[in-house]
């Protein structure tokens, strides 16, 4: 797990409409490299942004090529401390990227973003393709 990359919303977005883009090539790398990976609330974010529901079956069902982690209650419990240490220093994360940062730090992975709320998160590995 090591060297899974968990791949955030913001950069699906770019991979689904932007088929010339830096991130539709990275993405294509980490998916022949069998490095992507996902967890419940990023493909929650990703199918959202599909208005129609064929589409977003579509989505999903090409999504599942990505390793799949669970989300476990120390998980939660982690990220909630974390947004609360960083609410404390003035900084209101999203639920969902803490607990991206919180599983992708459990498992030791990559968290490929352009999100500047994972800057905040000092200990956090990125990917930089």
């Amino acid at each position: 797990m090591d060297d899974w990359v968990f791949i955030d919303t913001c950069i699906w977005a770019s991979f689904f409409t932007k088929p010339s883009s830096l991130e539709k090539q990275a993405i294509d790398d980490l998916i022949d490299a069998d490095r992507a990976a996902l967890i419940g609330p990023i493909v929650a974010e990703v199918l959202l942004g599909f208005r129609r529901k064929d589409q977003a079956d579509w989505i999903a069902s090409r999504l599942r090529f990505a390793h799949f982690t669970d989300i476990l209650w120390n998980d939660w419990r982690a990220a909630a401390d974390m947004g609360r240490e960083m609410a404390a220093k003035g900084h209101r994360l999203p639920l969902t990227d803490l607990i991206v940062a919180t599983v992708a730090k459990r498992v030791d992975a990559y968290v490929y973003t352009t999100d500047p709320h994972f800057d905040l998160i000092s200990d956090l590995k990125r990917h930089q393709p």
